[in-house]
């Protein structure tokens, strides 16, 4: 049993998924000419975001409403309705749906509905910008998140001024969400090795490619579901709600739509939280090798210094890459239950390099990794099974994310590129991630038909006030990607968390007072002074 609170785990794994979902819907999912246990990740199956187990039967039972009926739109629209997600015990927002064009360059065409609950602050007079949730991905709920955040204190957005969390066009309760079940389905086999090589990768773009074809005979427009469409909406709900402008609070992928509104919209924002940024101008996949090593070294380095964790687990990077290859060599099979099913899982060492990057999303996963190394090494799969589970996630609509990383990341990238910058990572590694994701280059050949707008691979400039924060264990959006963004920032500032990993707000409390402080007056220099007192992670014996 894996020594830690349940919500902890499902929300470092979707997180990671978030921006991985596409690294590792591809990454994780897809497999190029390697066994597809190699490339299942967390990431691919979506969320480092932080979700309640109980959330996905009622996303997934949200059909797809392409028969929204078409109407002139002189103006964003929202309509009050129930909340249709689980929400934080003791709180009671306003949810309702947001009416917007699908596509805003063909007027007359049909409206989508994004889901947004308004958490109404408690101040006798509150501030009057609220603070705007944008979640990671691209693909994630922010809604199935809701309690999770308000556990972890976020709530305390509310002495002040409201917190709004919506799903994004195509994602959660939003309608249409673009789900793609047909990949979802191929998961049991691609986890234990019944597939060749070559018929993994097929297989995955394959069930992409069916996907892609069902939500155009449903009336989706692909090509409508991007970064700039989801800015756009956000002003929509800024206008539609009456607020003048909004603090935008954005976690991975988040922070790329929230530097999209910065870009196109400056005039609705006044701040702008970029917790584990990942900037327009870098290039995901080329650079998910080295990204991947650094916070190896990272991990392997910190549990060296310190002197439990050493004489716990020690020479603790010969030791796990020593098993990767024997991994890869002799593969062992993992029984895993699941709900009333009991699945083998084919354990190659690439496998374990893809579990071990999704324990560095968050800190109270990262340390028990250590542990977990050792204990697989000794054939003991408690905590691995546990990791293995988010391998079966279905929250995440993979057919919003494939829609935007083929429209604004994949153009960018080349297959080739991914293999020449992981020349001089540990050979573990390079032999795992740059095939990992070549599945999504060939799923993006045609998937919108769209030639790329160049926009989405150049840096934002700005003199929005941001705050940028940065994990040092983060895997997927190192810290140099944070202090690269800040510094195309006019009034940035940035801070690295020793520690932490993916997503910092969520698992520092340091981080966290460090926003509150920061939405409150966002001219004003962050106080510091509680990073020099962060005790940061302590490596579980």
């Amino acid at each position: 049993m894996f020594p830690m609170n349940s919500r902890y785990k499902l929300a470092y794994f979707r997180v990671s998924i978030v921006i991985v979902l596409f690294m590792f819907v591809s990454a994780c999912n897809y497999p190029s000419t390697s066994d597809l246990p190699t490339t299942a990740s967390p990431l691919s199956t979506i969320l480092p975001l932080p979700w309640p187990e109980t959330s996905t039967p009622s996303l997934t039972t949200i059909p797809p409403q392409a028969t929204i009926q078409a109407v002139p739109y002189p103006e964003p629209v929202f309509q009050p309705a129930p909340c249709a997600f689980p929400i934080p015990p003791g709180y009671s927002p306003d949810c309702g749906y947001l009416l917007v064009p699908e596509n805003r360059a063909r007027p007359g065409g049909p409206l989508i509905q994004m889901h947004i609950a308004i958490f109404r602050s408690i101040a006798e007079g509150p501030s009057p910008d609220p603070v705007v949730h944008l979640s990671g991905g691209p693909g994630s709920s922010s809604l199935d998140v809701a309690v999770y955040l308000f556990d972890q204190g976020l709530g305390a957005i509310l002495d002040r001024r409201d917190f709004i969390m919506f799903d994004q066009r195509g994602t959660g309760y939003s309608r249409p969400r673009l789900d793609c079940p047909e990949r979802d389905a191929l998961t049991p086999a691609l986890m234990d090795g019944s597939l060749s090589d070559d018929g993994s990768f097929q297989a995955v773009v394959d069930s992409f490619w069916r996907c892609r074809d069902r939500l155009v005979a449903q009336g989706v427009d692909l090509s409508a579901y991007t970064s700039a469409a989801s800015a756009a909406d956000i002003n929509d709900l800024r206008l539609a709600l009456g607020y003048d402008q909004l603090n935008l609070y954005g976690d991975s992928y988040g922070t790329r739509l929230a530097l999209t509104v910065m870009r196109d919209f400056p005039q609705a924002v006044r701040s702008v939280v970029l917790d584990s940024t990942y900037p327009l101008e870098v290039n995901l996949y080329t650079a998910l090798a080295s990204n991947a090593g650094r916070a190896f070294d990272v991990l392997i380095n910190d549990c060296a210094a310190d002197p439990i964790c050493n004489a716990s687990y020690p020479d603790l990077r010969t030791v796990f890459y020593g098993l990767v290859d024997q991994l890869n060599a002799n593969p062992v099979t993992v029984r895993l239950p699941l709900a009333e099913s009991e699945y083998n899982i084919l354990l190659k060492g690439d496998l374990l390099v893809d579990v071990l990057f999704g324990g560095l999303y968050n800190p109270f996963v990262t340390a028990y990794m250590p542990r977990m190394i050792y204990q697989v090494r000794a054939g003991d799969y408690s905590i691995l099974r546990e990791r293995l589970l988010l391998y079966f996630d279905t929250s995440s609509a993979l057919g919003m994310g494939i829609s935007v990383q083929c429209g604004e990341e994949v153009p960018f990238n080349s297959a080739g590129e991914a293999f020449t910058a992981a020349q001089g990572v540990q050979t573990a590694i390079a032999g795992f991630f740059p095939k990992s994701v070549q599945y999504i280059f060939a799923v993006c050949r045609d998937w919108t038909g769209v030639a790329p707008d160049p926009r989405e691979n150049q840096p934002v400039t700005s003199d929005i006030p941001a705050l940028v924060l940065a994990g040092e264990f983060d895997p997927i959006t190192p810290p140099s990607w944070g202090q690269m963004t800040a510094g195309h920032l006019q009034h940035a500032y940035f801070y690295e968390f020793r520690g932490n990993g993916h997503w910092v707000t969520r698992s520092s409390p340091c981080a966290l007072a460090m926003a509150l402080a920061f939405w409150e007056d966002p001219v004003v220099v962050p106080d510091a002074a509680c990073l020099q007192t962060a005790d940061g992670m302590h490596f579980a014996p």
